[in-house]
């Protein structure tokens, strides 16, 4: 804190006390299990309770300032830490646990940016930690502390604060190299959280149902912390409960008469086409006041969707409250206020190539229609700036969308480089209207509405879930020796037709292996990015040394790759597309695993629309193109199918038919079955298969931005 900084005592600890001290306060948090039911509801006094023993037992361990991991699965153990290393000062440090050793690069990178000598964790968590400090010096040397049973300390007062006073690291997603923490203070939450009280009109009346991580900021600060600022009830659930059966979001919502919430483009879809028409049965969306549709690129065809199908129970289209932000201002920039319905422009398409804005009628030829991310916040200016020359840009123009205000974040950790680059911007010729956020979006003002046209940043977001380049190219080029290091281009396209945009992979050979065999290259590459990034890959173009495009000073340029792919003019040596020919299917085996051959097979056909008979047995699940979420989904309807409960990553331990078969349905389970595994066979391909084509997976939701 700097010398004579005044003290603001109404910080989210201090709310919290006042709160459990309150005899008439009404806020409470739910948590439910995986079926939808009711696993605890903690009223204030049992939150301060958890987070005071968190806090004492930190101030035993730490440094006021220190950062401080909190690994956790989704649940209440998570927000009391969170609310602990608040309570004494520390920084908390969310970051979500990998999964069976995977994933477990970003936690070691997030471990060494920040420095963090504590983390915390719960009891269900302590085997796989024994894992990974086995296989990482790193997380071997942290102190892993278990807050399930920590005592409380009911005189324990929260720290001093300022509104200065750096609150949680809130790390950017994607690479797993070079992650970044977004130092979010005290005050910037108190600021952003209030102003979306009062654009979203939320009270102690209020109720709030979410499933998104609550390490994501989204999550975090609308999802969790916005409901005990405003003071109104909250009901969570873990993000795989949604992924599994999304039904259980809009049966909370009908349950509870939640109001508020919010989910990406993609979780509306997901609605859309994975709700069966029995699980419709007694919904009553008439409280909602508002749904942000946020943390991906808005479908204006999805919110049509959902409202056409979710309107006969009571959903109003104006619920939907498109919005815009990102980590480094805390979370939101822009919002839809309630009651009005989403805003919809028609943009000429030709003049968006040229980077120009004109807007045309409904259904004008060559058009495209976009939909608005709201109204700046009050008091966050946003400019629209030409990101080349730094000047503002007149009002027909695209440029970089700048935020200004008291929700930017006090920059990155222990990155003074990077945060005088990205937050310290100037419009040439108005240095008397301060410095900018360089979000590194393209968009537009029409009429005081944002519209993000785009991305000058080589980020890629599917699903909620933010991708970087680079770590698509990395794993992609460590998959096979054919491959040339630091030579390729990972990049996204959207296609018409096609609702969620298409990952490309340019990739140069090496200049010897120009004449081997493509597809074992092909193979290497769609399962290394799959298991290591759960991202499926749409194409990969192998070519010619020296086809990339590179800068002058040897950067790879994604943006003329991408040009030149779709212009066709890169010396293509091999490309692969959708999913590779199919291989030779395996043997039929026991009569058990022959009907589970035919049900996966059935189901993998409709979940990725393709014939059943181009899948193979032998052929990896990632070159089919079933991506993160297939994966979950996949575990989840197995699971259905032979009565038993199955771990998410199955699709990655075992990640073809045969394998997977094999595992489930062994020969000595098989031979146990007799006829009635028969009757299973021959009417598998009449069952009711579930999804259709869902998008990537937010496991990804373990990287993003709002």
């Amino acid at each position: 804190m700097s010398v004579g900084q005044q003290r603001d005592p109404v910080f989210l600890p201090q709310i919290l006390r006042n709160r459990a001290k309150a005899p008439d306060d009404t806020w409470s948090f739910t948590f439910l299990d995986s079926q939808g039911h009711e696993q605890c509801r903690w009223m204030a006094p049992d939150l301060a309770a958890k987070a005071r023993a968190v806090a004492a037992r930190l101030a035993r361990a730490t440094q006021p300032g220190e950062p401080v991991l909190l690994v956790f699965q989704p649940g209440v153990e998570f927000f009391a830490a969170f609310l602990g290393c608040l309570w004494s000062g520390r920084l908390a440090t969310p970051i979500n646990p990998p999964r069976r050793n995977r994933l477990i690069e970003r936690l070691v990178a997030v471990a060494t940016d920040s420095n963090a000598r504590v983390a915390l964790t719960s009891a269900d968590l302590l085997g796989s930690i024994d894992e990974w400090r086995r296989s990482s010096e790193r997380l071997g040397a942290l102190d892993w502390i278990s807050t399930d049973e920590l005592a409380d300390d009911p005189d324990l007062a929260p720290a001093a604060t300022a509104a200065d006073d750096i609150a949680f690291l809130q790390y950017t997603s994607g690479s797993t190299a070079l992650p970044k923490g977004v130092r979010v203070s005290h005050g910037n939450l108190i600021q952003d959280m209030s102003r979306m009280e009062a654009v979203w009109a939320l009270n102690a009346d209020s109720t709030m149902i979410s499933w998104l991580p609550a390490f994501h900021d989204l999550g975090l600060i609308f999802g969790l912390l916005q409901p005990l600022f405003s003071g109104c009830a909250s009901v969570q659930m873990a993000p795989n409960a949604f992924l599994q059966k999304p039904a259980l979001w809009l049966q909370a919502m009908t349950r509870y008469r939640g109001t508020h919430s919010a989910a990406p483009s993609f979780a509306y879809d997901l609605c859309c086409r994975r709700i069966a028409p029995e699980d419709r049965a007694g919904l009553d969306l008439g409280n909602m006041v508002m749904t942000m549709n946020a943390a991906e690129p808005i479908n204006p065809a999805v919110m049509e969707q959902f409202t056409e199908q979710f309107q006969p129970f009571g959903f109003r289209r104006e619920a939907f409250a498109p919005a815009y932000g990102l980590a480094e201002s805390t979370l939101a920039v822009t919002a839809s206020p309630v009651g009005a319905p989403p805003v919809l422009r028609h943009f000429d398409v030709d003049a968006l190539a040229a980077g120009r804005v004109s807007v045309v009628a409904d259904g004008a030829p060559a058009s495209r229609t976009m939909p608005g991310s709201g109204r700046p916040l009050p008091d966050v200016p946003i400019a629209i700036v030409d990101p080349d020359t730094r000047r503002r840009c007149p009002p027909d123009r695209v440029g970089e969308i700048w935020v200004g205000g008291p929700t930017i974040a006090r920059g990155y950790w222990q990155r003074p480089d990077d945060t005088e680059a990205a937050f310290g911007a100037v419009i040439e010729g108005e240095a008397a209207a301060g410095s900018f956020l360089r979000t590194g979006d393209l968009g537009v003002l029409v009429d005081n509405e944002l519209f993000v046209t785009g991305r000058i940043k080589d980020l890629i977001i599917l699903g909620g879930a933010n991708f970087y380049p680079h770590d698509i190219e990395r794993t992609a080029q460590n998959a096979h020796d054919a491959l040339r290091r630091d030579n390729g281009a990972a990049f996204s396209v959207s296609s018409e037709g096609v609702e969620r945009e298409q990952v490309i992979l340019v990739q140069e050979l090496e200049r010897s292996r120009r004449t081997d065999a493509p597809e074992p290259i092909f193979h290497a590459i769609v399962e290394a990015v799959w298991q290591n990034l759960e991202l499926a890959l749409s194409r990969i173009v192998l070519v010619a040394p020296g086809s990339v495009l590179r800068t002058s000073s040897g950067k790879i340029q994604r943006l003329a790759n991408r040009k030149a792919y779709q212009d066709g003019t890169l010396a293509v040596i091999a490309q692969w597309e959708g999913h590779l020919a199919a291989g030779p299917s395996a043997s039929a085996g026991p009569i058990e695993a022959t009907a589970l051959v035919v049900w996966l097979t059935g189901w993998l056909a409709d979940r990725l629309n393709l014939p059943a008979r181009t899948i193979g047995s032998d052929q990896g699940f990632a070159e089919m193109g079933l991506d993160s979420l297939g994966s979950t989904e996949l575990a989840f309807a197995l699971g259905e199918k032979v009565g038993a409960e199955l771990p998410e990553t199955i699709a990655f331990d075992y990640p073809t038919i045969a394998r997977l078969v094999a595992h489930v349905a062994p020969p000595k389970k098989a031979a146990q079955s007799g006829a009635a595994t028969s009757s299973a066979a021959a009417s598998s391909s009449a069952l009711p298969l579930p999804g259709a084509d869902l998008d990537d997976l937010l496991a990804s939701i373990e990287r993003g931005d709002a």
